[in-house]
């Protein structure tokens, strides 16, 4: 009787251990299949559905956010002139290094549209307008010196005609949510700031980011921009205010480069020898000048 006993714990403990190494293959399976999955998802929609374990829905709601655009320049043309080889992998280093800045400001990256990158703040996690205004101009900041270095050690590789990006940054209430059908959905947003942002980005020059009135008023206490510019944008049917940024309250010292070819200036400062007030002085009178011209 206890030999009997004994061989149908052994037999049910067996099962158990079965059973518990095939749910440890199936755990480490569904793994590997969620961090394959990860990419393809902006991080914090990823880390939310991880965190909430998929009991909360991604809906589609009216939301303020912060968003971004940057294009590279000339890129068609450009890249028609290398080897596709070399066109793909100047797209991916740009594009893979632009996302880990992205990933530092905490925006929610939502599509590469070939050489365009759109960004917003705002959503999923949402803080306040001033907070998302704020990063998301500090991370176009950084971008654009990140694109400096870029170009120099493009340069120094012999290419002649290395990339430069246009940015716009613009704020406002945008659709936000899941796109699509139950096969394929795709979490993005959509409404007149994002296209503001698209245009803003396209009309400014080469290493250069122009935000909004709208974002400039969550800012300007923080960061240094250029005086308003009346701006005729395509989709849009009235005058649109927008601002050149140039850099962070707290930095401490600068060259401060700005060229405007339509309203002929081009000047070079540096900040370090004079006050910020005086800077904004020069650049409001040059730019009373031009107008008055």
């Amino acid at each position: 009787m206890n030999e009997i006993v004994n061989t149908e714990t052994a037999e049910t403990a067996g099962e158990m251990k079965t059973a518990n190494t095939l749910s440890e293959m199936k755990i480490e399976e569904i793994k590997h299949v969620i961090e394959k999955i990860r990419p393809y998802l902006p991080s914090q929609l990823f880390e939310k559905i991880i965190r909430e374990k998929g009991e909360s829905e991604i809906g589609i709601r009216r939301v303020r956010l912060t968003v971004f655009f940057s294009h590279l320049k000339n890129f068609s043309y450009i890249s028609s002139r290398l080897e596709g080889e070399v066109a793909a992998e100047f797209l991916n280093f740009y594009l893979n290094s632009m996302s880990r800045i992205v990933s530092r400001w905490n925006g929610t990256l939502d599509k590469f549209m070939g050489d365009s990158v759109m960004v917003f703040f705002g959503d999923p996690e949402f803080t306040s307008d001033e907070d998302h205004a704020l990063r998301c101009v500090l991370m176009a900041i950084e971008m654009r010196e990140k694109m400096k270095e870029f170009r120099k050690k493009w340069y120094d590789m012999g290419y002649q005609e290395p990339l430069a990006s246009q940015m716009g940054i613009a704020t406002g209430y945008c659709t936000a949510g899941n796109f699509g059908s139950p096969e394929r959905m795709n979490y993005t947003a959509i409404g007149t700031p994002v296209n503001l942002a698209s245009r803003l980005a396209m009309a400014v020059d080469t290493d250069e980011i122009f935000i909004s009135h709208e974002t400039w008023g969550y800012v300007k206490e923080k960061i240094v921009c250029t005086p308003p510019e009346k701006l005729h944008l395509k989709g849009f049917d009235h005058e649109l205010l927008a601002h050149r940024v140039l850099y962070p309250q707290e930095e401490k010292s600068a060259i401060l480069s700005m060229k405007d070819e339509p309203k002929g200036i081009n000047i070079k400062i540096d900040s370090s020898k004079i006050s910020k007030d005086e800077v904004i002085s020069i650049i409001d009178e040059l730019y009373a000048k031009s107008e008055r011209e």
